[in-house]
């Protein structure tokens, strides 16, 4: 009988696990260090530390970053790019805009493809997909000799409106694969929808990471199976959904926000529990801190992203990521203190793991601050060197004149305002009011600066997941297989012709359930959910309306609404326009439910011990709780120390703490009805 359902999550510092044990209806956790240089050697580390017989586990789930890491690092394959003759340059010149505009060192990022490497093809289709001029089958031959000698990794093909009519690129890439043994990546299955420039970026970025994520999958598969696991690998999509390992080698592009995903379907499921339908999900790690909402109960899902200056067609649960998080490092620039972007990652790592690290980190700095238990640092499984950590921060403090506390409580709040930032970027920026949200926190650093940043950005309450540390590997097990296709449809209201539409539809999910029955969803079990890309005629930018009966008169007023919504206006008499009709596609997966605490109490929790801690750069005896024992209905004030094996809950004065029924920690601002004798 299978016993074990797992979620593993690769960070950039640590590699998490969520196990659920049904034989003993019970979860573990686990943290171990990445390993950079082969990262199945950190995810055998965490299953193998509760499992024996891998034969055992019914199913498995993983976040990898290993697309995400060789996009951001520029690691990535060695591509090239084929597109229409006469369409060489679409990519170099983009938008042709200036995304910074008053930033006079602004400079585009260089592309992923050089121009040398772009290759034209004579052919042609038109904008309703009639072709016009027929593949030149001499000049595809020479052009696949070109590939041969250069020696690519992975071709990406990109023609004029193969998003009407993929014809040609379904023909071009059969010819290639006849030759040789490469991945080829089609506009047509990446992004079948219109603007060319985010189309051809968008394919050459699945390109670019399709060699890296393939092997990187090869190799986990090949090592799991040594070991006794037969079943397929279920890999965390961007949108928020899973699929196997065998569709992820063929649309790697969906893997790139895999990590971050899992703590924002965790954040929805939360939802159920605590009754909040409005989240802001803020993962904290050891190298970056990302921010996601929930609105309504449901992920906030975009059409399309921007990357490090790249437009990407694809649906992505909407995450805003900075570089900030436990390994981010403090440094001195023009006399003033900085904190991040580098990170000491988890080799060497901040001073205080002892592996040699010499700059001062974030957590570093909350060691000196009395935050972090030398001795008791996830569970006690690292010791931590306090005194490194001290030597590490005065680099930083001689050169500004402060002390060493100085110094580390300023390295926290300067992280702990980059934060709240980025947070205002998810939400002010886009006329949310982050106060009406819950901060949901999350990560092996996320709970210990979240209270800090909440306040700062006068947020009333934050809510602390009972297996925080590794809360985004337990949202990876509490979602389902997702399939995302897209048919390009423009018409105003008064031109639709639904037998077309329909027919569009129809083709999208059938597209849908040949993908889902490869991932072994039976037909009967496929769920769709149809929508559509309204626009106000003349404006480019659209909003995604569900369309669940093809009634146009109700999609229409919905519009108005999100616009009003979204933008803060609209125009009720205003002509709209339909672009795009998309379907997302869901096969169910077995969800195992939130485990209830079996003990319940009304009372003040017991203090396991104390110790001084620095707040507002006053040294304080502040008491340290453990997780192990706090139960349902267990409430005490700030300031307090939370510490759990995977994570520490930093809570400054004046906030009120309680324990729910699934162990989940909330933290509200104290009123005086909340006031406890402490």
């Amino acid at each position: 009988m299978s016993r074990y359902r797992l979620g593993v999550d690769i960070g950039g510092t640590f590699t998490d696990l969520v196990i659920f044990d049904r034989m003993e209806n019970v979860y573990h956790t686990k943290k171990a260090l990445t390993t950079p240089h082969n990262l199945a050697e950190g995810v055998l580390e965490c299953i193998e530390h509760y499992v024996d017989d891998l034969s055992e586990i019914e199913y498995f789930v993983h976040g990898t970053t290993s697309g995400l890491n060789a996009f951001l690092e520029r690691k990535g394959a060695n591509v090239a790019l084929i597109v229409t003759k006469g369409f060489r340059d679409v990519y170099e010149i983009g938008r042709a805009n200036r995304t910074e505009m008053y930033n006079i060192h602004f400079n585009k990022p260089a592309t992923l493809v050089e121009r040398e490497h772009i290759y034209e093809i004579n052919e042609r289709v038109t904008f309703d997909g009639s072709v016009v001029k027929p593949i030149d089958e001499e000049n595809l031959l020479q052009i696949i000799e070109e590939l041969k000698e250069k020696e690519y990794d992975a071709v990406a093909v990109c023609l004029m409106h193969a998003y009407r009519n993929p014809d040609h690129e379904g023909h071009i890439r059969r010819a290639i694969e006849k030759e040789l043994d490469i991945p080829v990546s089609l506009s047509s299955d990446i992004a079948r929808e219109w603007r060319e420039y985010e189309r051809v970026s968008t394919t050459i970025i699945n390109a670019y990471i399709a060699p890296i994520v393939k092997k990187y999958l090869k190799i986990l598969e090949q090592e799991v199976e040594k070991i006794g696991f037969k079943k397929d690998i279920y890999i965390m999509q961007s949108n928020g959904g899973v699929m196997t390992s065998k569709i992820a080698k063929k649309l790697p592009l969906q893997t790139l926000m895999s990590g971050p995903v899992g703590g924002t379907i965790g954040g929805m499921n939360l939802t159920k529990l605590t009754g909040d339908k409005n989240l802001i999900c803020v993962d904290m790690g050891g190298t970056s801190f990302d921010v996601s909402m929930i609105i309504n109960g449901e992920p906030d899902v975009i059409a399309e992203i921007n990357m490090e200056g790249f437009p990407i067609l694809s649906s992505m649960v909407n995450i805003h990521t900075i570089g900030a998080g436990g390994g981010s490092i403090a440094w001195i620039e023009a006399g003033g203190l900085r904190v991040g972007p580098k990170s000491a990652g988890s080799s060497p790592g901040p001073a205080c793991y002892g592996k040699g690290g010499k700059q001062p980190t974030v957590t570093d700095a909350n060691l000196v601050l009395g935050r972090i238990d030398e001795n008791n640092f996830l569970g006690g499984d690292i010791k931590l060197d306090k005194q490194a950590a001290i030597e590490a921060i005065t680099t930083v403090a001689d050169q500004i004149g402060l002390s060493v506390k100085e110094t580390a409580e300023g390295i926290c709040d300067i992280a702990n305002a980059k934060m709240a930032d980025a947070i205002r970027t998810l939400t002010v920026k886009r006329g949310i009011d982050p106060r009406e949200f819950t901060l949901v926190a999350f990560g092996g650093a996320g709970p210990m600066h979240a209270v800090l940043i909440a306040d700062l950005l006068d947020m009333k309450k934050v809510f602390v997941p009972s297996v925080s540390g590794t809360f985004s590997a337990w949202g990876m097990l509490q979602t389902d297989i997702r399939f995302d296709t897209v048919r390009n449809y423009v018409a105003t209201k008064a031109q639709v012709e639904m037998p077309e539409i329909e027919s569009k539809y129809e083709e999208m999910k059938q597209e849908s359930i040949t993908v889902l029955n490869q991932q072994n969803i039976e037909t009967g079990q496929i769920r769709f959910q149809n929508s559509i890309d309204v626009r106000y005629t003349g404006q480019e930018y659209t909003i995604n309306i569900l369309n669940d009966t093809n009634n146009f008169e109700q999609i229409e007023q919905d519009f108005h609404k999100a616009h009003l919504d979204i933008y803060g206006h609209n125009n009720p008499k205003g002509l709209i326009e339909f672009v795009n009709l998309r379907v997302t596609a869901f096969g169910d997966l077995e969800k195992i439910e939130y485990v209830k605490s079996q003990e319940q109490t009304e009372q003040q929790a017991t203090p396991k011990s104390t110790r001084n801690v620095v707040w507002n750069n006053v040294e304080a005896v502040t008491k340290v709780y453990s997780t192990d024992s706090l139960v349902n209905g267990n409430y005490f004030n700030g300031p307090a120390i939370v510490e759990d094996k995977n994570s520490t809950l930093v809570i400054p004065p004046k906030h009120y703490i309680h324990i729910d029924e699934y162990q989940n920690i909330e933290i509200v601002k104290e009123t005086a009805e909340q006031e406890v004798l402490v």
